[in-house]
């Protein structure tokens, strides 16, 4: 049993059915298309909670213990990849009403406003690789502009935390979102893979999102009983693979949640072409009131 492996199902071990470490896998069925399967080798889903940091966490951290061990789990099959560049998504970056943000380096940050400065990050940033982006998003018609990478907010810092404990050097593109409401989210992905393809290279997209913000009374935005459907209907849909059910999930209900995960799964599912090849769900819970989920949206060659 490898680490990745043995470090889950000791977990599962531990934890409840309904909001612990477990494992949904399929091969899923042959990539759509060669070109876009290649060009983007590896698409994951990460949450972007600081207190699933460690350092963060402090002693709260053994209440989220399945999804920090998730959290590097999926970093690694991200790293594994051998991607030339990593895409993050992220919903918490500057955003503009129909405009995409595309930040610039240096890109880097820390975890100081959560009470733990000293885990800091500096990550490459390849200019030429941003550009190539832009021109590719302006040749499907979105709108796009330049942002601040530093600091990096927490959707950004979160996931791209464990990609570095992973071993990760190579550079990294930062896209922020832009308001709800555009419909541009699978436009964005296709751009992705368009300038991969275009400059022959391997890019893997993290998606950053968390789930619910209202499952417990206390929780960030306040609770609501018919939260938990909008959690229980993403998870259902990325444990079958289809993305395109997860990225119908109805507004209102989504509304509802509060949620900031379905934008970014759109981005990375039109990135791979809506292709499920190796998708495999690591971790669900939501110990504080807002779900996370850890997953594997594809991975070529699983």
């Amino acid at each position: 049993m490898d680490a990745d492996r043995a470090t889950a199902h000791s977990l599962a071990q531990t934890a409840a059915p309904s909001c612990g470490l477990v494992r949904h896998t399929s091969r899923g069925g042959e990539a759509r298309r060669y070109a876009m399967s290649s060009a983007i080798p590896c698409a994951v889903l990460m949450c972007h909670a600081p207190i699933v940091v460690p350092e963060v966490g402090g002693r709260r951290s053994a209440d989220c213990a399945a999804t920090t061990a998730a959290m590097g789990v999926v970093a690694r099959r991200l790293v594994d990849s051998a991607p030339d560049v990593i895409v993050v998504i992220t919903p918490h970056g500057p955003r503009r009403t129909g405009s995409w943000g595309v930040l610039a380096g240096p890109l880097g940050g820390d975890f100081g406003r959560f009470g733990a400065p000293h885990v800091a990050h500096q990550f490459a940033y390849d200019a030429a690789a941003a550009a190539a982006l832009r021109d590719r998003a302006r040749d499907l018609g979105l709108d796009t502009y330049v942002a601040a990478g530093s600091p990096l907010d927490h959707g950004a810092l979160v996931p791209l935390h464990f990609v570095a404990r992973a071993g990760w050097l190579g550079p990294t593109l930062i896209v922020s979102l832009p308001w709800p409401g555009s419909d541009t989210e699978a436009r964005m992905g296709q751009a992705i893979a368009a300038a991969a393809s275009g400059r022959g290279e391997r890019w893997s997209v993290l998606a950053s999102g968390d789930m619910s913000h209202r499952l417990i009374p206390g929780a960030p935005s306040g609770y609501h009983p018919g939260a938990k459907a909008f959690d229980e209907a993403l998870v259902a849909a990325i444990d079958a693979g289809d993305l395109r059910r997860a990225s119908a999930i109805d507004a209102d209900l989504r509304d509802l949640a509060a949620e900031d995960a379905v934008d970014s799964i759109v981005v990375a599912a039109g990135a791979v072409g809506w292709d499920n090849t190796g998708h495999e769900r690591l971790a669900y819970e939501g110990p504080f009131g807002v779900g996370y989920m850890e997953a594997v949206l594809h991975r070529a060659g699983a």
